[in-house]
């Protein structure tokens, strides 16, 4: 499966397709939605892929219309942020009563990353079993689930080495999108994952997910903060900083500015480390980055009463 191929039309042209089928013919739309799934999601096109779902799912109400129950499934799954309970509910019963496995090969990852962390571990695990003797992708995607923080209860090891199979089995597909998505889950469950987390900001850097991006430059800073790289760790910061006021992403800015605060009271500079902080509090709406500026700020007045 070619998860970042998306057949024969562009991404407007398919929204365009299912904007015409809603008017005329609910059951195309519906496929179209299905058919998309993967080019949707393996391009960063969450939004336009909850978009095109609310539509069709507004039009559709309760009606799961006969014979497309798995592209109902897939629909729900895009617009779980807006879907009704009972749609949600239809949804879930539909993977209940499945026996065999999804029908479309993407079908597995995405209703484990979107359902999965709220569903028991051994009904995630008996859709990954049904599941596994799919095509070369479906297999890496199983893996990858199997190995994915808190969706089963596999031991540690186990998804270690559940991780490493679904990153193998991505390289040896060309599929950069599961590569990151195996690299960011490997970085959470290892005890050394500063070379999985750089590996993931190449490939978040590849495939243009600014957010990402910004963000594993955080986690990367970290890491050198706590081996006492300062400088490194600084730098990762800047960059972190550069991404999210270009991208405008206030989240990664406050994760930044925190965070150089700490470099910058680390090398003994507390006037930056105080307007780095005051800073991030003039961000709105970001309570909790705003309570730990407010920790990081307690540090530093203890910092200079000590002095």
């Amino acid at each position: 499966m070619n998860l970042g191929g998306n057949g024969d039309l562009d991404g407007d042209q398919v929204v365009s397709a299912i904007e015409r089928a809603c008017e005329s013919d609910l059951r195309t739309a519906l496929r179209l939605v299905a058919r998309y799934s993967a080019y949707w999601w393996s391009n960063g096109l969450q939004d336009e892929a909850a978009a095109a779902a609310e539509r069709v799912l507004g039009m559709l109400g309760r009606t799961v219309p006969v014979g497309l129950d798995e592209e109902y499934l897939l629909a729900v799954i895009h617009g779980a942020g807006s879907a009704e309970q009972e749609q949600v509910e239809l949804a879930q019963q539909i993977v209940l009563t499945t026996t065999g496995p999804f029908r479309y090969s993407v079908t597995v990852l995405l209703w484990s990353i979107v359902f999965g962390p709220f569903e028991a571990a051994d009904v995630v695990e008996d859709v990954l079993r049904r599941n596994e003797s799919g095509d070369a992708w479906t297999r890496a995607a199983v893996e990858l689930c199997r190995g994915y923080p808190g969706l089963t209860s596999s031991p540690p090891d186990d998804a270690v080495q559940a991780l490493r199979t679904a990153l193998g089995r991505f390289k040896m597909l060309e599929d950069r999108w599961g590569m990151f998505l195996a690299l960011n889950a490997l970085r959470q469950v290892l005890d050394e994952p500063l070379d999985v987390t750089t590996a993931a900001i190449r490939l978040a850097e590849e495939l243009c997910l600014g957010d990402h991006t910004g963000l594993l430059l955080c986690e990367r800073a970290t890491l050198y903060e706590r081996s006492g790289k300062l400088a490194d760790a600084h730098a990762d910061y800047e960059r972190a900083l550069s991404i999210g006021e270009h991208a405008d992403l206030p989240e990664t800015v406050a994760a930044a500015l925190i965070g150089l605060a700490r470099t910058a009271r680390g090398a003994g500079n507390l006037p930056a480390a105080r307007a780095h902080l005051s800073a991030v509090l003039d961000l709105p709406e970001l309570d909790d980055a705003h309570y730990e500026a407010m920790h990081e700020l307690a540090v530093l007045n203890a910092c200079e009463a000590s002095a």
